[in-house]
């Protein structure tokens, strides 16, 4: 695995900062050790990238942060996570992985976490 050979805890196929970065890392999901294939992006990435035909309903809603994993094959897992920052860089990534990681509970779908301002 390239990430072995390398000894780097991820891959990141993306100059840094970014607003939307293509990373790779190996983490648990479901008791075994998977590939993931994430896609880590601000929410202001995807509000710019969501379609100009989306119905405007609680646009507030349709951008919290998430993630939502999907299903893979031989062991690679689809991963995309959503935050609200400027920016993404390599602590943002780091962080993220190590969520990632520490998640008991992961599973197929798309999880939405509340606002993160109070």
């Amino acid at each position: 695995m390239q990430l072995q050979k390398l000894d780097s805890d991820f891959i990141c196929r993306t100059s840094l900062p970014c607003l939307s970065a293509s990373v790779l890392f190996l983490g648990p999901f479901q008791e075994q050790t998977v590939l993931w294939q994430m896609n880590l992006a601000t929410l202001a990435h995807f509000r710019l990238s969501a379609p100009n035909n989306r119905p405007p309903l609680l646009p507030e809603l349709i951008f919290r942060p998430f993630i939502e994993i999907q299903g893979g094959d031989r062991g690679v897992m689809q991963l995309a996570v959503g935050l609200e920052l400027e920016a993404i860089d390599e602590p943002v990534i780091k962080k993220t992985i190590i969520m990632m990681r520490n998640y008991k509970r992961l599973a197929l779908g798309r999880i939405e976490f509340g606002s993160m301002h109070t």
